[in-house]
């Protein structure tokens, strides 16, 4: 596992993993009972699968499709 908590991996990866189009947001979750990197797409894609990375700092990446998310106002 990283040395770097996963807030500290999250601040670190964040900026790059929405700068791939069709990312919406990224945040923490569990998978299996363990800390996952949560990162949010408009729509499940091969090429988004390809470009998301499986694990980020020893932590696992799962990719969950929302559609595009807005502001509430």
């Amino acid at each position: 596992m990283s040395a770097m908590s996963i807030e500290e991996v999250l601040m670190k990866y964040t900026d790059n993993l929405m700068a791939i189009p069709g990312v919406v947001g990224t945040g923490q979750g569990f998978f299996d009972g363990e800390s996952c990197i949560k990162v949010f797409v408009v729509k499940m894609t091969p090429e988004l699968e390809d470009k998301i990375p499986e694990k980020l700092e020893g932590y696992p990446v799962k990719i969950k499709e929302t559609g595009v998310i807005r502001a509430e106002r």
